[in-house]
């Protein structure tokens, strides 16, 4: 009895001793990339004549919430006085708990994106016991070293479509992340407003959310974006919920779709002559039909008739009849086959019929 009353008397004094004397050294690492074995480097302060055995607790809280996403507890160690530098492999076998789906599907290398706070506790060894020596607390802050990047439109670009699909690169390292998706903002910048303000102070014409792929179609559901007007985007990215990073503004503008100068293959314009004067039958290599006409009439309407070997409609085109020579280029649609000839006919005011005839190459 005599011992073992001795033995804790010793442990006592002991005890307030190291409470008295040990303290931690942390410091908080740059906010960026951080490694789980990082939370490992501290360095104890001990000035106690005597050795103590002691281990290491740390929790890790998520500050969005307050909640503990992670405690572990290091393996005892031996304090003699002095400092003691302290890695992850000094404090060898270390048990883990986790307590967040993100940290239950971490890998061993690094932590996943956000903002924490870990306080680390120092024990005394003894199981029996297990008191309090120290306890302090840094913050952390996990972001990715690049915030996505923007693809397409470019920036400052001129665009032909009202409805523009955007893409972006991820942000890297995408390790960091367990649930990774994006957020899409585009807005109208006003006059004087620089991108920035516009993507900040505007209402989003355009916004979604949850993305999961690096591209997106602007919908034909969405508001048709105006010719002239100059829109500002940004991609927003998020682990789950949690802001992670944003891109940088771009900003594009809608220019009128430009029209496309149809040419025949070859400069080609089958003349139409008056019915009966046969000159055979034109081949055409695509769809591109070029017909010339010279009219003795003055400016008129007129009605262009394309029709079949049976002499039945198939399509009609109105168009402006000056006097003198005529160019007219027309795009045949799907309905034209190349195995049939094919028949274009006018009539002038006093009814007299013109027509060429042509066929679309296989």
């Amino acid at each position: 009895m005599y011992r073992r009353l001795l033995g804790l008397a010793i442990f006592v004094l002991v005890f307030r001793e190291a409470q008295g004397q040990l303290s931690l050294s942390l410091q908080e690492p740059p906010a960026g990339v951080v490694q789980k074995s990082q939370l490992w480097n501290l360095a104890l302060i001990y000035a106690g004549n005597s050795s103590i055995n002691i281990a290491i607790g740390i929790t890790l809280v998520d500050v969005n919430d307050n909640q503990p996403v992670l405690t572990a507890k290091s393996a005892p160690i031996t304090l003699t006085k002095g400092v003691k530098q302290l890695k992850q492999v000094d404090l060898a076998p270390i048990d883990y708990n986790y307590y967040s789906p993100s940290f239950s599907r971490l890998s061993d290398a690094l932590l996943p994106v956000g903002n924490y706070r870990a306080c680390y506790t120092i024990y005394a060894a003894e199981r029996a016991h297990g008191e309090v020596l120290a306890e302090d607390c840094i913050s952390i802050e996990v972001i990715p070293l690049n915030p996505p990047q923007l693809s397409m439109p470019e920036d400052s670009s001129k665009i032909q479509t009202p409805y523009p699909q955007f893409s972006w690169m991820p942000p890297a390292p995408v390790a960091l992340f367990t649930d990774l998706n994006y957020e899409l903002l585009v807005t109208e910048v006003r006059e004087n407003q620089t991108a920035e303000s516009a993507i900040q102070e505007n209402l989003p014409l355009y916004h979604a959310s949850r993305l999961s792929s690096m591209l997106l179609n602007y919908p034909g559901s969405g508001k048709s974006l105006d010719t002239g007007k100059i829109y500002a985007w940004r991609i927003v990215a998020k682990n789950g919920n949690a802001f992670a990073a944003q891109s940088d503004v771009w900003t594009f503008k809608v220019e009128p779709e430009k029209q496309q100068l149809l040419i025949p293959a070859g400069g080609i314009y089958y003349e139409l002559k008056p019915s009966g004067n046969y000159e055979g039958t034109g081949l055409l290599p695509d769809r591109i039909l070029g017909i010339k006409y010279y009219s003795y009439d003055k400016t008129r309407a007129a009605v262009l008739r394309i029709v079949d070997e049976s002499g039945k409609l198939v399509k009609e085109y109105s168009r402006t009849v000056e006097y003198g020579n005529n160019f007219w280029v027309i795009e045949l649609n799907k309905s034209f086959s190349p195995s049939i000839t094919y028949r274009v006919v006018i009539a002038d005011l006093q009814g007299t019929g013109y027509s060429a005839s042509f066929k679309i190459q296989n």
